[in-house]
């Protein structure tokens, strides 16, 4: 599953996630800038996850979004 986060006409931000049984989840967070002389895609950001830390740092997200609006 992949979904753009942040895009710009000068820059791309995605979040990936993998399901690789029976290790757990690979969660990246990837770059992408269409307008450099070579474009591609850089993973900034790569780390495997239990369904558990994944679940954690989505109520870290949603925790901080409730405290902003």
């Amino acid at each position: 599953m992949r979904s753009i986060v942040q895009c710009t006409d000068a820059f791309e931000l995605s979040a990936s996630v993998t399901n690789h049984e029976p290790y757990g989840f690979n969660f990246q967070l990837i770059s992408f800038i269409p307008s450099a002389n070579r474009p591609e895609e850089h993973i900034k950001f790569q780390g495997q996850f239990s369904q558990i830390e994944l679940i954690s740092l989505r109520n870290l997200l949603d925790k901080a979004i409730k405290e902003v609006t």
